[in-house]
Protein backbone atom coordinates (compact mmCIF):
# COMPACT_ATOMS: atom_id res chain seq x y z
CA UNK A 1 0.00 0.00 0.00
CA UNK A 2 2.80 2.42 0.90
CA UNK A 3 4.60 1.49 -2.29
CA UNK A 4 1.53 2.46 -4.37
CA UNK A 5 1.18 5.82 -2.55
CA UNK A 6 4.83 6.63 -3.14
CA UNK A 7 4.41 5.74 -6.82
CA UNK A 8 1.40 8.09 -7.12
CA UNK A 9 3.31 10.93 -5.45
CA UNK A 10 6.24 10.26 -7.75
CA UNK A 11 4.02 10.53 -10.83
CA UNK A 12 2.44 13.76 -9.54
CA UNK A 13 5.91 15.21 -8.87
CA UNK A 14 7.07 14.29 -12.35
CA UNK A 15 4.00 16.00 -13.85
CA UNK A 16 4.56 19.18 -11.80
CA UNK A 17 8.26 19.17 -12.68
CA UNK A 18 7.42 18.79 -16.37
CA UNK A 19 4.90 21.68 -16.22
CA UNK A 20 7.40 23.83 -14.32
CA UNK A 21 10.12 23.00 -16.83
CA UNK A 22 7.85 23.93 -19.73
CA UNK A 23 6.99 27.26 -18.08
CA UNK A 24 10.67 27.99 -17.43
CA UNK A 25 11.51 27.08 -21.00
CA UNK A 26 8.78 29.37 -22.34
CA UNK A 27 9.98 32.20 -20.10
CA UNK A 28 13.56 31.75 -21.30
CA UNK A 29 12.41 31.67 -24.91
CA UNK A 30 10.46 34.89 -24.48
CA UNK A 31 13.23 36.64 -22.56
CA UNK A 32 16.38 35.53 -24.33
CA UNK A 33 15.43 34.65 -27.90
CA UNK A 34 16.06 37.91 -29.78
CA UNK A 35 13.89 39.66 -32.31
CA UNK A 36 16.14 40.18 -35.32
CA UNK A 37 15.62 42.94 -37.86
CA UNK A 38 17.29 43.66 -41.18
CA UNK A 39 16.59 46.77 -43.29
CA UNK A 40 18.03 47.37 -46.77
CA UNK A 41 17.44 50.28 -49.14
CA UNK A 42 18.91 51.52 -52.40
CA UNK A 43 18.33 54.24 -54.96
CA UNK A 44 19.45 54.73 -58.57
CA UNK A 45 19.79 58.49 -58.46
CA UNK A 46 16.20 59.79 -58.29
CA UNK A 47 13.60 59.97 -55.56
CA UNK A 48 11.18 57.90 -57.68
CA UNK A 49 13.66 55.03 -57.95
CA UNK A 50 13.83 54.26 -54.22
CA UNK A 51 13.69 50.55 -53.33
CA UNK A 52 13.53 49.30 -49.74
CA UNK A 53 12.95 46.06 -47.87
CA UNK A 54 12.54 45.14 -44.19
CA UNK A 55 12.53 41.82 -42.38
CA UNK A 56 11.71 41.14 -38.71
CA UNK A 57 11.91 37.53 -37.44
CA UNK A 58 11.68 35.68 -34.11
CA UNK A 59 12.30 32.11 -32.99
CA UNK A 60 14.01 30.67 -36.10
CA UNK A 61 11.66 32.49 -38.51
CA UNK A 62 8.62 30.89 -36.85
CA UNK A 63 7.17 34.40 -36.54
CA UNK A 64 8.13 37.01 -39.09
CA UNK A 65 7.16 40.23 -40.81
CA UNK A 66 8.35 41.07 -44.33
CA UNK A 67 7.81 44.32 -46.23
CA UNK A 68 9.00 45.59 -49.60
CA UNK A 69 8.68 48.98 -51.32
CA UNK A 70 9.44 49.00 -55.04
CA UNK A 71 8.12 51.00 -58.00
CA UNK A 72 6.02 53.16 -55.67
CA UNK A 73 4.14 50.12 -54.34
CA UNK A 74 4.25 48.63 -50.85
CA UNK A 75 3.73 44.90 -50.23
CA UNK A 76 3.93 43.06 -46.92
CA UNK A 77 3.57 39.58 -45.44
CA UNK A 78 3.10 38.28 -41.89
CA UNK A 79 4.02 34.71 -41.00
CA UNK A 80 2.90 32.90 -37.83
CA UNK A 81 4.09 29.28 -37.97
CA UNK A 82 2.42 27.85 -41.13
CA UNK A 83 -0.13 30.68 -41.44
CA UNK A 84 0.68 33.51 -43.90
CA UNK A 85 -1.18 36.79 -44.23
CA UNK A 86 -0.32 38.79 -47.34
CA UNK A 87 -1.19 42.23 -48.58
CA UNK A 88 -4.15 42.16 -50.96
CA UNK A 89 -5.77 39.02 -49.54
CA UNK A 90 -8.76 41.00 -48.27
CA UNK A 91 -9.27 42.58 -51.69
CA UNK A 92 -9.15 39.16 -53.37
CA UNK A 93 -11.64 37.72 -50.90
CA UNK A 94 -14.01 40.64 -51.44
CA UNK A 95 -13.72 40.24 -55.22
CA UNK A 96 -14.48 36.53 -54.95
CA UNK A 97 -17.50 37.17 -52.74
CA UNK A 98 -18.76 39.81 -55.19
CA UNK A 99 -18.35 37.40 -58.12
CA UNK A 100 -20.24 34.67 -56.24
CA UNK A 101 -23.10 37.01 -55.36
CA UNK A 102 -23.20 38.27 -58.96
CA UNK A 103 -23.47 34.69 -60.26
CA UNK A 104 -26.30 33.96 -57.83
CA UNK A 105 -28.17 37.10 -58.90
CA UNK A 106 -27.76 36.21 -62.59
CA UNK A 107 -29.14 32.72 -61.96
CA UNK A 108 -32.16 34.18 -60.16
CA UNK A 109 -32.76 36.65 -63.00
CA UNK A 110 -32.63 33.86 -65.61
CA UNK A 111 -35.16 31.84 -63.61
CA UNK A 112 -37.49 34.88 -63.40
CA UNK A 113 -37.15 35.50 -67.16
CA UNK A 114 -37.99 31.87 -68.00
CA UNK A 115 -41.07 31.94 -65.76
CA UNK A 116 -42.22 35.21 -67.36
CA UNK A 117 -41.82 33.79 -70.88
CA UNK A 118 -43.98 30.78 -70.00
CA UNK A 119 -46.73 33.03 -68.60
CA UNK A 120 -46.64 35.31 -71.67
CA UNK A 121 -46.93 32.30 -73.97
CA UNK A 122 -50.09 31.15 -72.13
CA UNK A 123 -51.64 34.62 -72.37
CA UNK A 124 -50.89 34.86 -76.11
CA UNK A 125 -52.68 31.55 -76.70
CA UNK A 126 -55.76 32.77 -74.82
CA UNK A 127 -55.83 36.07 -76.80
CA UNK A 128 -55.56 34.21 -80.12
CA UNK A 129 -58.51 32.00 -79.15
CA UNK A 130 -60.65 35.04 -78.29
CA UNK A 131 -59.81 36.78 -81.60
CA UNK A 132 -60.73 33.68 -83.57
CA UNK A 133 -64.06 33.42 -81.75
CA UNK A 134 -64.88 37.08 -82.49
CA UNK A 135 -64.01 36.59 -86.14
CA UNK A 136 -66.30 33.58 -86.35
CA UNK A 137 -69.15 35.55 -84.77
CA UNK A 138 -68.71 38.43 -87.23
CA UNK A 139 -68.70 36.06 -90.17
CA UNK A 140 -71.89 34.40 -88.88
CA UNK A 141 -73.85 37.69 -89.01
CA UNK A 142 -76.41 38.16 -91.79
CA UNK A 143 -76.14 41.08 -94.27
CA UNK A 144 -79.61 42.35 -93.24
CA UNK A 145 -78.50 42.85 -89.66
CA UNK A 146 -75.46 44.80 -90.84
CA UNK A 147 -77.67 47.27 -92.79
CA UNK A 148 -79.94 47.81 -89.81
CA UNK A 149 -76.96 48.68 -87.58
CA UNK A 150 -75.61 51.19 -90.12
CA UNK A 151 -78.96 53.03 -90.34
CA UNK A 152 -79.11 53.28 -86.54
CA UNK A 153 -75.64 54.80 -86.44
CA UNK A 154 -76.60 57.44 -89.04
CA UNK A 155 -79.72 58.43 -87.08
CA UNK A 156 -77.73 58.78 -83.88
CA UNK A 157 -75.12 60.99 -85.58
CA UNK A 158 -77.80 63.27 -87.06
CA UNK A 159 -79.44 63.58 -83.61
CA UNK A 160 -76.10 64.57 -82.05
CA UNK A 161 -75.64 67.23 -84.75
CA UNK A 162 -79.08 68.73 -84.02
CA UNK A 163 -78.36 68.78 -80.31
CA UNK A 164 -75.07 70.57 -80.96
CA UNK A 165 -76.89 73.29 -82.99
CA UNK A 166 -79.42 73.89 -80.19
CA UNK A 167 -76.55 74.12 -77.65
CA UNK A 168 -74.85 76.75 -79.81
CA UNK A 169 -77.98 78.90 -79.88
CA UNK A 170 -78.38 78.72 -76.11
CA UNK A 171 -74.71 79.71 -75.62
CA UNK A 172 -75.11 82.75 -77.93
CA UNK A 173 -78.21 83.97 -76.02
CA UNK A 174 -76.37 83.55 -72.66
CA UNK A 175 -73.40 85.60 -73.91
CA UNK A 176 -75.68 88.47 -75.07
CA UNK A 177 -77.42 88.53 -71.66
CA UNK A 178 -74.06 88.72 -69.81
CA UNK A 179 -72.92 91.68 -71.95
CA UNK A 180 -76.11 93.62 -71.18
CA UNK A 181 -75.78 92.92 -67.45
CA UNK A 182 -72.12 94.09 -67.55
CA UNK A 183 -73.16 97.41 -69.14
CA UNK A 184 -75.82 98.06 -66.52
CA UNK A 185 -73.33 97.15 -63.74
CA UNK A 186 -70.88 99.74 -65.00
CA UNK A 187 -73.54 102.43 -64.95
CA UNK A 188 -74.48 101.49 -61.39
CA UNK A 189 -70.83 101.57 -60.27
CA UNK A 190 -70.37 105.05 -61.78
CA UNK A 191 -73.39 106.27 -59.83
CA UNK A 192 -72.06 104.82 -56.61
CA UNK A 193 -68.69 106.51 -57.13
CA UNK A 194 -70.39 109.83 -57.61
CA UNK A 195 -72.39 109.40 -54.40
CA UNK A 196 -69.24 108.45 -52.45
CA UNK A 197 -67.32 111.50 -53.71
CA UNK A 198 -70.18 113.71 -52.59
CA UNK A 199 -70.21 112.21 -49.12
CA UNK A 200 -66.40 112.72 -48.75
CA UNK A 201 -66.75 116.37 -49.70
CA UNK A 202 -69.46 116.78 -47.06
CA UNK A 203 -67.38 115.06 -44.41
CA UNK A 204 -64.40 117.26 -45.16
CA UNK A 205 -66.48 120.26 -44.12
CA UNK A 206 -67.23 118.51 -40.81
CA UNK A 207 -64.85 117.54 -37.99
CA UNK A 208 -63.24 114.23 -37.29
CA UNK A 209 -66.17 113.20 -35.10
CA UNK A 210 -68.69 113.85 -37.89
CA UNK A 211 -69.87 117.27 -36.56
CA UNK A 212 -68.91 120.80 -37.73
CA UNK A 213 -65.56 122.03 -36.30
CA UNK A 214 -65.69 124.95 -33.82
CA UNK A 215 -62.96 127.32 -32.54
CA UNK A 216 -63.13 126.03 -28.93
CA UNK A 217 -62.52 122.49 -30.08
CA UNK A 218 -59.48 123.59 -32.10
CA UNK A 219 -58.04 125.37 -29.05
CA UNK A 220 -58.42 122.28 -26.84
CA UNK A 221 -56.66 120.14 -29.48
CA UNK A 222 -53.75 122.61 -29.69
CA UNK A 223 -53.31 122.55 -25.87
CA UNK A 224 -53.22 118.75 -25.86
CA UNK A 225 -50.56 118.79 -28.60
CA UNK A 226 -48.42 121.27 -26.57
CA UNK A 227 -48.73 119.09 -23.45
CA UNK A 228 -47.62 115.96 -25.36
CA UNK A 229 -44.56 117.84 -26.74
CA UNK A 230 -43.51 118.99 -23.23
CA UNK A 231 -43.96 115.45 -21.91
CA UNK A 232 -41.63 114.10 -24.63
CA UNK A 233 -39.01 116.75 -23.84
CA UNK A 234 -39.07 115.92 -20.10
CA UNK A 235 -38.78 112.19 -20.81
CA UNK A 236 -35.77 112.83 -23.08
CA UNK A 237 -34.04 114.95 -20.43
CA UNK A 238 -34.61 112.29 -17.77
CA UNK A 239 -33.12 109.53 -19.99
CA UNK A 240 -30.05 111.69 -20.73
CA UNK A 241 -29.55 112.37 -17.01
CA UNK A 242 -29.81 108.66 -16.19
CA UNK A 243 -27.17 107.83 -18.82
CA UNK A 244 -24.82 110.52 -17.49
CA UNK A 245 -25.17 109.28 -13.90
CA UNK A 246 -24.57 105.66 -14.99
CA UNK A 247 -21.43 106.65 -16.89
CA UNK A 248 -20.15 108.61 -13.87
CA UNK A 249 -20.67 105.58 -11.62
CA UNK A 250 -18.75 103.33 -14.03
CA UNK A 251 -15.84 105.81 -14.15
CA UNK A 252 -15.85 106.01 -10.35
CA UNK A 253 -15.68 102.17 -10.10
CA UNK A 254 -12.63 101.89 -12.40
CA UNK A 255 -9.96 102.51 -9.70
CA UNK A 256 -11.48 99.81 -7.44
CA UNK A 257 -11.52 97.31 -10.30
CA UNK A 258 -7.92 98.10 -11.20
CA UNK A 259 -6.90 97.64 -7.59
CA UNK A 260 -8.68 94.26 -7.39
CA UNK A 261 -7.05 93.04 -10.61
CA UNK A 262 -3.59 94.07 -9.36
CA UNK A 263 -4.19 92.22 -6.10
CA UNK A 264 -5.29 89.09 -8.01
CA UNK A 265 -2.17 89.24 -10.21
CA UNK A 266 0.09 89.62 -7.19
CA UNK A 267 -1.60 86.64 -5.50
CA UNK A 268 -1.10 84.52 -8.63
CA UNK A 269 2.56 85.53 -8.81
CA UNK A 270 3.07 84.59 -5.17
CA UNK A 271 1.36 81.21 -5.73
CA UNK A 272 3.60 80.58 -8.75
CA UNK A 273 6.67 81.47 -6.69
CA UNK A 274 5.54 79.01 -4.02
CA UNK A 275 5.04 76.28 -6.64
CA UNK A 276 8.45 77.01 -8.15
CA UNK A 277 10.14 76.75 -4.75
CA UNK A 278 8.32 73.48 -4.12
CA UNK A 279 9.45 72.01 -7.46
CA UNK A 280 13.04 73.18 -6.93
CA UNK A 281 13.11 71.62 -3.46
CA UNK A 282 11.76 68.35 -4.89
CA UNK A 283 14.39 68.24 -7.64
CA UNK A 284 17.31 69.25 -5.44
CA UNK A 285 16.62 66.59 -2.83
CA UNK A 286 19.55 64.15 -2.48
CA UNK A 287 17.37 61.05 -2.71
CA UNK A 288 15.69 62.30 -5.84
CA UNK A 289 19.02 63.26 -7.41
CA UNK A 290 20.36 59.74 -6.87
CA UNK A 291 17.20 58.24 -8.35
CA UNK A 292 17.44 60.45 -11.44
CA UNK A 293 21.11 59.55 -11.94
CA UNK A 294 20.32 55.84 -11.59
CA UNK A 295 17.48 56.04 -14.12
CA UNK A 296 19.68 57.97 -16.58
CA UNK A 297 22.51 55.43 -16.36
CA UNK A 298 20.19 52.47 -16.86
CA UNK A 299 18.47 54.13 -19.81
CA UNK A 300 21.81 54.92 -21.42
CA UNK A 301 22.88 51.28 -20.95
CA UNK A 302 19.61 50.12 -22.58
CA UNK A 303 20.18 52.38 -25.61
CA UNK A 304 23.69 50.98 -26.05
CA UNK A 305 22.30 47.46 -26.07
CA UNK A 306 19.60 48.39 -28.56
CA UNK A 307 22.13 49.96 -30.94
CA UNK A 308 22.22 48.15 -34.33
CA UNK A 309 25.01 45.64 -34.74
CA UNK A 310 25.64 46.65 -38.33
CA UNK A 311 25.13 50.00 -40.00
CA UNK A 312 26.58 50.50 -43.47
CA UNK A 313 25.63 53.32 -45.81
CA UNK A 314 26.93 55.24 -48.78
CA UNK A 315 24.57 58.07 -49.59
CA UNK A 316 24.86 61.06 -51.89
CA UNK A 317 21.95 63.46 -51.54
CA UNK A 318 20.92 66.98 -52.47
CA UNK A 319 17.86 69.24 -52.57
CA UNK A 320 16.81 72.25 -54.62
CA UNK A 321 17.25 74.40 -51.51
CA UNK A 322 20.92 74.29 -50.38
CA UNK A 323 19.95 75.40 -46.87
CA UNK A 324 17.83 72.27 -46.43
CA UNK A 325 20.78 70.13 -47.52
CA UNK A 326 22.98 71.84 -44.95
CA UNK A 327 20.47 71.39 -42.12
CA UNK A 328 20.17 67.67 -42.82
CA UNK A 329 23.97 67.35 -42.89
CA UNK A 330 24.17 69.07 -39.50
CA UNK A 331 21.65 66.58 -38.04
CA UNK A 332 23.57 63.61 -39.46
CA UNK A 333 26.88 64.92 -38.12
CA UNK A 334 25.49 64.83 -34.58
CA UNK A 335 24.84 61.08 -34.99
CA UNK A 336 28.25 60.27 -36.53
CA UNK A 337 29.83 58.98 -33.26
CA UNK A 338 27.07 56.39 -32.97
CA UNK A 339 26.93 55.29 -36.63
CA UNK A 340 30.43 53.89 -37.07
CA UNK A 341 33.07 54.01 -39.77
CA UNK A 342 30.98 52.26 -42.45
CA UNK A 343 28.72 55.25 -42.98
CA UNK A 344 29.59 57.71 -45.74
CA UNK A 345 27.40 60.72 -46.53
CA UNK A 346 28.18 63.05 -49.45
CA UNK A 347 26.03 66.21 -49.71
CA UNK A 348 25.40 67.87 -53.09
CA UNK A 349 24.53 71.56 -52.78
CA UNK A 350 24.09 72.16 -56.53
CA UNK A 351 21.38 69.73 -57.66
CA UNK A 352 18.54 67.53 -56.48
CA UNK A 353 19.79 63.95 -56.24
CA UNK A 354 19.57 60.83 -54.08
CA UNK A 355 21.93 57.94 -54.75
CA UNK A 356 23.41 55.11 -52.69
CA UNK A 357 22.50 52.17 -50.47
CA UNK A 358 21.80 51.49 -46.80
CA UNK A 359 22.01 48.40 -44.59
CA UNK A 360 20.88 48.23 -40.95
CA UNK A 361 20.78 45.01 -38.91
CA UNK A 362 20.45 44.23 -35.22
CA UNK A 363 18.50 42.41 -32.54
CA UNK A 364 16.30 43.22 -29.57
CA UNK A 365 15.73 41.05 -26.50
CA UNK A 366 12.90 41.33 -24.00
CA UNK A 367 15.42 40.61 -21.25
CA UNK A 368 16.94 44.08 -21.79
CA UNK A 369 13.73 45.76 -20.63
CA UNK A 370 13.11 43.24 -17.83
CA UNK A 371 16.64 43.76 -16.51
CA UNK A 372 16.13 47.55 -16.57
CA UNK A 373 12.89 47.29 -14.56
CA UNK A 374 14.51 44.85 -12.12
CA UNK A 375 17.37 47.25 -11.34
CA UNK A 376 15.06 50.23 -10.94
CA UNK A 377 12.66 48.36 -8.65
CA UNK A 378 15.42 47.10 -6.35
CA UNK A 379 16.92 50.59 -5.99
CA UNK A 380 15.75 52.17 -2.72
CA UNK A 381 16.13 55.75 -3.94
CA UNK A 382 14.03 55.05 -7.04
CA UNK A 383 11.25 53.48 -4.96
CA UNK A 384 11.16 56.45 -2.55
CA UNK A 385 11.17 58.93 -5.43
CA UNK A 386 8.29 57.08 -7.07
CA UNK A 387 6.26 57.32 -3.85
CA UNK A 388 7.04 61.03 -3.51
CA UNK A 389 6.02 61.66 -7.10
CA UNK A 390 2.66 59.95 -6.54
CA UNK A 391 1.99 62.05 -3.41
CA UNK A 392 3.41 65.27 -4.84
CA UNK A 393 0.92 68.14 -5.07
CA UNK A 394 1.49 71.75 -6.01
Amino acid sequence: MLHILVLILKVIGIIFAAILGILVLLACVVLYVPVRYDIRASCDGTFAGIRAGARVTWLLHLVGFYACYEEKELTWRIRIAWKNIRSGQEEKSTIRSEVETYDKEMEELWEDVEEGEEENAGEDLEEDGKENAEAVEEEGKEPGNVMVEETRRCREESGEALESKEDRKELAEAVEGEEESADTGEVKEVGQLCEVSGEDAAKSEEGSCGEPCEASDCGAGCEEEHRSIWQKITDLCQSIWQKITGLYRKIADIPAKVKDSIENISEKIESLKGKKDKIVDFLTDEIHKKAFVKAKDELWRLLRKLRPKRVAARVRYGFEDPSLTGRILAGISVMYPFLGDDVRVYPDFERKVLDGNLEVAGKIKVSYFVWLLWKLVWCKDVRMTYRHVRNFKL
